[in-house]
C-alpha cells in the first residue's frame, strides 16, 4: 500500500527505517499529502480496537500483521480522501461560475489540463481502491481474517469507500459537464468561423461586382452590364 506499520518504537527508530526503504520509493507523495494515525497497543485477554487503542490477546507477530494490514488500507484510503477533497476544492467554483454566468472563464487549454487531472484522480483512486480489499495474505493464513475483518470495521473502512466513491461520480459528473462545455465552446468557435467565412465570402463578391461596375462604365458605350 505504500504504508510503513510500526509496533512500539521510538520516533529514531522509525526515521532510521523510514531512510532505509527511501530510496525504494516510487512517486512519493509530498509531505503535506502523507497520512500517519497513532494509536496505543497493550496486552489483554481478547484482541478488540476501542478508542484508538488495539488490545492484543498474544505477542504473535501474525496477530499484529493481521490488524497492519487495516492500519495501513486506512491510512491509504486517508490519502486517497484527502486528494479527492483537493480535488473538490480545485473546481468546486467552476460549475458554481457556469451556473451564474452561462459560462466558465477558462481558456481551452486551461479546461483541456482540469480534465485531465480530474482523469489523473479518477484513474489513481480507482485502481487504488482495488488494493483496499482482502490481501492475499488470507488465502493462506484465513484464521487470521476475522481479526482482519474487526479491524476494518472499527477503522470503517467499507463505509469511507463508499463515500469516496460517490464522491468520484460527483467529479466524474463535473467531468462529464467540463467535457461538455469545451465541446460546446468548440462548436460554437467553429460556427462563428464559418459564418464569417460566409459573410467576408459575400461581402468579397459585392466589392468585386462594384468593382466591375465601375470599370465597365469608364469604357465608351460601356453600360456596366
Amino acid at each position: 500500500y505504500g504504508c510503513v506499520v510500526f509496533w512500539g518504537l521510538e520516533p529514531e527508530e522509525e526515521k532510521f527505517f523510514l531512510d532505509v526503504i527511501h530510496p525504494f520509493e516510487e512517486d512519493s507523495l509530498s509531505e503535506e499529502a502523507q497520512e500517519r494515525d497513532d494509536m496505543n497497543f497493550l496486552y489483554g485477554s481478547k484482541t478488540r480496537l476501542y478508542n484508538d487503542q488495539i488490545c492484543l490477546a498474544t505477542s504473535s507477530p501474525l496477530e499484529k500483521l493481521s490488524i497492519s494490514f487495516a492500519l495501513a488500507q486506512s491510512t491509504k484510503l486517508s490519502a486517497l480522501e484527502l486528494r479527492v477533497e483537493e480535488t473538490f476544492e480545485s473546481t468546486r467554483l467552476h460549475p458554481q461560475e457556469l451556473a451564474d454566468t452561462g459560462h466558465i472563464s477558462l481558456s481551452q487549454t486551461e479546461v483541456s489540463k482540469l480534465i485531465g487531472h480530474l482523469f489523473i484522480v479518477n484513474s489513481s483512486v480507482n485502481l487504488e481502491s482495488d488494493m483496499l480489499s482482502c490481501p492475499e495474505f488470507f488465502w493462506e493464513n484465513d484464521e487470521w481474517e476475522p481479526l482482519f475483518r474487526h479491524a476494518g470495521k472499527y477503522l470503517e473502512i467499507d463505509h469511507r469507500v463508499t463515500v469516496l466513491n460517490k464522491r468520484m461520480e460527483v467529479l466524474d459528473g463535473m467531468f462529464k459537464m467540463l467535457k461538455d462545455q469545451l465541446e460546446v465552446r468548440h462548436a460554437t468557435r467553429l460556427e462563428l468561423i464559418v459564418i464569417w467565412l460566409i459573410c467576408s465570402e459575400v461581402a468579397m463578391q459585392l466589392i468585386w461586382n462594384i468593382l466591375i461596375k465601375d470599370i465597365l462604365g469608364f469604357f465608351p458605350g460601356g453600360n456596366g452590364d
